[in-house]
Order: C-alpha cells, then sequence, then structure tokens
C-alpha cells in the first residue's frame, strides 16, 4: 500500500516545487533585465570608418504586436550603397542578450559598421524577450520584420532581392530561425548570414569550457532558457533549437559563424559549421583561439578581425 502512495506524493510534491521555481526564475529574469542596462558599457566601438546618420525609428506590426526598429541608411561612399539601381541592400540584424536583455542599441556598432563598411540599409529590431513574453514569440516577431522588409522595397528604397540576416548569441538564433521560416513557406531567399559566437541548442544547459569562469556559465544557460522556454518539451522543436532541423541546410544562404574557443556556447557553434560545410552550403568558419564569448564587443584585435569577416562576407554574397 505505501508502495501505491509514493508516486503521488512525489507528483504532489514535484507540482509544489514547478510553480515555486517558474516564479523564482521570472523575478531573476526580470530583475537582469532591469540592472543590466544601468551597468555601464562601451556601446560606440570605432569600427566604422565613415559617419552613419542618427537611425530612424519605424514600428513594423507583426503577430505578436508592434516591433521598434531603428534604420540605419548606409553612407553613400560604402561599396554597395549605389551598386544597382534599385537601391542598396538590406540588411538584419538581431541582437543577443539570453533572450532576456532588450537592448538593441548596444550593437548599434554592427549596424554602424555595416551602413559605413558595407553600403546596406541596416536594421535593428527590438524584438519582445523574456520574462514578459515566451517561446515563440521573438522567432514569430523576427521573421514578420523580415517579410515587412520585403514589402517596403518600392516605399523606402531598397533592394529586397539582396536581403542578408545577422545575430549575435541568441540573435545568432533568431537570425537561423528567419531562414528556417523563409525556407518553410517558400517566401524569400536570404543571400548571406551571419552567426557571431550563437546557440543552436535549447535543450541543454550543461555546456562547459575550459577557462574558469566563463561569459555564459550554466547558471545563465539555464536563466536564459527556462524563462523563455518554459515548457521543456518545446525545446526540442526545430525552431526552439535549429540543431534538431535536418532540414537546417536547405535553409541557409552562404553562411559565416564565429565562435570562440573558450566560450561555452563555442563547440556547438563549430559542429553547426561543420554540418552546413558538409551539407553544400558555402560556410565560412573562424574559431578564435583563447577567446570567450561576445568577442565583437571590445576594442581587441579580435573584435577588428570578426567585424572585417562580417563586411567581407556581406560584400561578397550582397554585391
Amino acid at each position: 500500500m505505501m508502495t501505491n502512495h509514493l508516486p503521488q506524493r512525489k507528483t504532489k510534491r514535484t507540482m509544489a516545487i514547478a510553480p515555486r521555481r517558474r516564479a523564482g526564475t521570472w523575478l531573476t529574469a526580470h530583475v537582469a533585465q532591469r540592472l543590466l542596462p544601468l551597468i555601464r558599457t562601451q556601446r560606440n566601438f570605432h569600427f566604422a570608418t565613415r559617419q552613419v546618420a542618427a537611425p530612424e525609428a519605424v514600428d513594423v506590426p507583426t503577430r505578436h504586436g508592434t516591433v521598434r526598429c531603428l534604420v540605419y541608411r548606409p553612407h553613400p561612399d560604402a561599396p554597395l550603397a549605389a551598386a544597382s539601381p534599385d537601391g542598396p541592400p538590406v540588411h538584419l540584424h538581431l541582437h543577443g542578450g539570453a533572450f532576456i536583455v532588450r537592448r538593441p542599441r548596444q550593437e548599434e556598432y554592427i549596424a554602424q559598421f555595416i551602413a559605413s563598411e558595407v553600403g546596406a540599409v541596416v536594421v535593428l529590431a527590438d524584438y519582445a524577450t523574456a520574462p514578459q513574453s515566451r517561446y515563440p514569440v521573438a522567432e514569430h516577431q523576427c521573421f514578420d520584420v523580415a517579410r515587412w522588409l520585403r514589402t517596403e522595397n518600392a516605399v523606402r528604397g531598397w533592394d529586397t532581392s539582396r536581403m542578408s540576416v545577422s545575430g549575435a548569441s541568441a540573435g545568432a538564433k533568431l537570425a537561423l530561425n528567419v531562414c528556417q521560416q523563409a525556407h518553410a513557406g517558400g517566401e524569400f531567399a536570404l543571400c548571406a548570414a551571419v552567426l557571431a559566437f550563437p546557440v543552436v541548442d535549447l535543450s541543454r544547459t550543461d555546456r562547459t569550457s575550459a577557462k574558469r569562469h566563463p561569459r555564459i556559465s550554466p547558471l545563465i544557460q539555464r536563466l536564459a532558457i527556462d524563462a523563455y522556454v518554459v515548457d521543456p518539451c518545446l525545446r526540442h522543436q526545430p525552431l526552439a533549437s535549429p540543431v534538431f532541423d535536418a532540414g537546417l541546410p536547405d535553409a541557409l544562404p552562404p553562411t559565416l559563424i564565429m565562435t570562440g574557443e573558450l566560450d561555452t556556447l563555442g563547440p556547438e557553434g563549430d559542429a553547426l559549421a561543420a554540418q552546413l560545410a558538409r551539407s553544400g552550403v558555402a560556410t565560412t568558419h573562424y574559431r578564435f583561439s583563447a577567446t570567450d564569448h561576445g568577442f565583437t564587443k571590445s576594442e581587441t584585435a579580435t573584435a577588428h578581425a570578426a567585424m572585417k569577416l562580417i563586411g567581407a562576407h556581406l560584400v561578397r554574397y550582397l554585391a
């Protein structure tokens, strides 16, 4: 008789713990979301060699509400700014932040660099994040912004036949998601993708690094995933974790993947690059030695090298 009651007691205890854990995750994510913007960090790094005008703010309708986007116009002397009578190419960049931080201008330096050194119109999307929103809201919003870009070419004067996407960290996963959804719907094809220190598997939080205190610790992994993909059963879906998408290579354009040797996310980015190359995708992969996560956000030689790789990749495939 006692054996029959044991599963019931365990179930009740599990049911009691789960709401407490979710509440704790929500509170921690909310606090992190509020406090991180207060930390003083350098926002504009010196990568662009030409002055780019201040962005235009545009509200883009999506299936999950309006998304505020910042639109950066290219410098007229940039390589691709005036290369086509149909206008400059258009590029969508999706910022990182562990699916919690909502600060697209933290990566304004990337938008300014691409507008200056490539000559594309660059759009930064302020997609929704946890804990207020959950999977797959951001994935849908980012794709809807890409769709909107396709419809605005005549009005805004950009060439959507030359369209690309990039992202850093969590934003790199969302960039992959844009490619996945565009391919699945057969709506349009992108010309290039750039993935900087990407996360591609939200089913795991056990990543480690040779570095004693890596930037993406197991705690951060758990917080980000538990806050955004609340239901563990959803984490193996291809849109949540592109690593489980058997058709991913078919969805991707020529892709640049940059990883860090000491980044806990590095191995999955390396594995993705190898998979794409084996499948025939035009893949450029750079693994920076002795480098942790977020290596573009500095004035180091590695950061400058990474930005040059981004520029060269986009100029090549958007020309």
